[in-house]
């Protein structure tokens, strides 16, 4: 926890379905969104996994994939800047012939603030598609808060957001794409995550179905006491929570997992 004393951060997630291979179409669903004045004020918003391109579709993913600083995200750029807020989203990366389950926070000014490709590919379809990323988030600043990124999968590591929590992140970004029949993620596994790092983590997750596969939603806002802020159900929906940084300090002087742990490195060999 950086020493820094932040105003509080308003964040907000949009839980939508996707559309497979249509990322100008999901940036026009954006810029409405922000027009209309439907995500309220936020400082920061958070989007799904491949929000982009769709997930469950391999050509449609392939179709939109584009590099850093690509047409697509020049857009979200121009949006960010705008309405002055921070918009962060996952997307397929392109790269040295390579491609990435990506994402990426831009700030209110339109700069790319922080960059990430994930590391833990879930399953066949994921590892076909993509390359595995070589490195943990970086950490960015945003008014204050220092802020990471932990891509789906990636959350339900431990040692993710410890990592994380160990080089001082208050924030961590989880864009995500998980499935109806892994409803304990949501309902347990991120709050685990927050509680045992003393960090706020932001969920989003997708709704609704994309080729015959349905997504559980539940996108949530936890605190670093591991208690619920904001939750979706399963719908379309947009969720918003104030976050302070006292209630850091409050739920690490409360349970202090970080100083009390007794190794400062993993026990256990990596399998070969």
């Amino acid at each position: 926890m950086s020493d820094m004393s932040p105003s509080p951060l308003s964040i907000a997630i949009w839980q939508q379905p996707g559309l497979c291979g249509a990322p100008d179409q999901m940036i026009d669903r954006l810029e409405t969104l922000l027009e209309n004045g439907e995500a309220g004020h936020p400082d920061l918003l958070l989007l799904p996994e491949l929000w982009t391109s769709g997930y469950f579709d391999a050509p449609a993913v392939a179709s939109a994939s584009e590099p850093r600083d690509g047409p697509w995200q020049t857009r979200i750029a121009a949006l960010a800047r705008r309405h002055h807020l921070a918009i962060a989203y996952g997307y397929p990366e392109s790269a040295d012939g390579d491609r990435y389950n990506a994402a990426i926070l831009i700030g209110p000014d339109g700069e790319t603030l922080l960059e990430y490709r994930k590391v833990n590919l879930w399953g066949d379809y994921e590892r076909d598609l993509f390359q595995s990323g070589d490195h943990p988030s970086g950490l960015a600043m945003l008014n204050g808060w220092r802020i990471g990124f932990s891509i789906c999968y990636d959350t339900e590591y431990p040692e993710t957001l410890r990592d994380l929590a160990l080089r001082g992140a208050d924030i961590v970004l989880a864009p995500t794409a998980v499935g109806a029949e892994f409803p304990l993620v949501a309902e347990a596994v991120i709050r685990v995550r927050a509680l045992e790092n003393g960090v706020w983590l932001a969920f989003a997750n997708r709704s609704g179905d994309e080729r015959g596969y349905r997504f559980d939603g539940q996108s949530t806002i936890v605190g670093p006491d591991g208690i619920v802020r904001a939750r979706a159900e399963t719908d379309d929906a947009i969720i918003h929570a104030r976050i302070d940084r006292a209630a850091i300090a409050a739920a690490r002087k409360s349970t202090p997992y970080l100083d009390d742990r007794r190794w400062a490195a993993p026990i256990l060999p990596t399998p070969a």
